[in-house]
């Protein structure tokens, strides 16, 4: 298990001596500490946090494997499992749990944040913005968190208008995979925003003392308003997926119908040939032309002629357009 201990102190965070479980000291007398975990094994995690006294169905979310986007709020102590950054290539949804006990503030990885280390070396910076509370570093982290999810929105809606351009200039260039991988990347999307909505408006809804603050209040309900801008976006990013996915099929029928039809025209050239040639084969007495020098010649130019005329029909029919 990997414990970053950082405390808020005269509105600056400063990193501490990393320690190798809970610091001696009782958590009311640490001042304002978080202590950011990673990698940590459930029983080794339910031993850090067991000083904290927190109510048990807390602490078994915590230590549970299984985590499920939400907010619990107990007494003093508020709970809350949010759903990390999003990630085309992984499988499952990585996700940061928040524990708020004042004067302490817990955060667990589960899965992998390179983003968060990016904001804490922001924060731990000189020119960093002066903070007043643990509140206003988990609005921080919420916050850094659902930029992310525009960001990745604004990425997605790109490549649709890419794929919605070579769609259109080149149908054939584009497979079926190709949209299904982009439907995939959406729906992950559209999953990733719906739980982080959640979780912010459980957070704006809960009754714990520490989140009544007007000015606390402020951050969450911004942060909610930013997250369902967000969430309108991407039900209509999902919609313009569904247009490609509808043109595409629709320009597959399309080629198909074409390759259809050619052979259809070549079918019905080949078809009145073959019954000449068929009845002019047949190895039978009286056959018309047979003892004829220039029989075979006038069969060839007679089918080059039927062909030529089922052509010009066709043509002039618009089978070929």
């Amino acid at each position: 298990m990997i414990i970053n201990w950082y405390l808020l102190s005269s509105g600056k965070l400063q990193k501490q001596p990393a320690p190798p479980g809970w610091p001696t000291a009782e958590p009311g007398q640490l001042g304002e500490s978080w202590f950011d975990i990673e990698e940590a094994e459930p029983e080794e995690l339910r031993r850090f946090l067991a000083p904290l006294n927190i109510h048990p169905l807390m602490l078994d979310r915590c230590v549970d494997l299984a985590v499920v986007p939400g907010v619990i709020s107990y007494g003093q102590a508020v709970l809350l499992e949010f759903p990390a950054a999003f990630d085309r290539e992984a499988e499952g949804q990585a996700y940061l749990t928040f524990v708020l006990q004042s004067p302490v503030l817990v955060t667990i990885r589960h899965g992998l944040m390179p983003a968060i280390n990016d904001l804490i070396k922001s924060l731990l910076e000189e020119k960093a913005p002066s903070l007043s509370h643990l509140v206003q570093i988990v609005y921080l982290v919420l916050d850094h968190l659902t930029d992310l999810s525009v960001q990745a929105q604004t990425e997605v809606r790109d490549q649709i208008l890419r794929m919605a351009k070579i769609l259109n200039e080149d149908p054939g260039a584009v497979h079926a995979s190709d949209l299904t991988k982009l439907r995939w990347q959406v729906d992950k999307l559209v999953s990733l925003i719906e739980n982080q909505l959640y979780c912010i408006a459980g957070l704006n809804a809960s009754d714990n003392a520490a989140l009544q603050e007007p000015h606390r209040k402020a951050y969450i309900q911004d942060l909610a308003s930013e997250v369902e801008i967000a969430q309108r976006g991407i039900y209509r990013l999902e919609a313009r997926v569904n247009d490609l996915h509808a043109y595409y099929q629709m320009a597959s029928s399309d080629r198909v119908e074409k390759r259809l039809r050619i052979l259809t025209i070549v079918s019905a050239i080949t078809l009145p040939l073959g019954l000449i040639a068929g009845l002019l084969g047949m190895n039978v007495g009286g056959l018309p032309g047979s003892k004829f020098p220039f029989g075979f010649t006038i069969v060839i130019v007679l089918m080059v002629v039927i062909a030529v005329v089922e052509l010009w029909y066709f043509k002039r029919k618009g089978w070929f357009n």
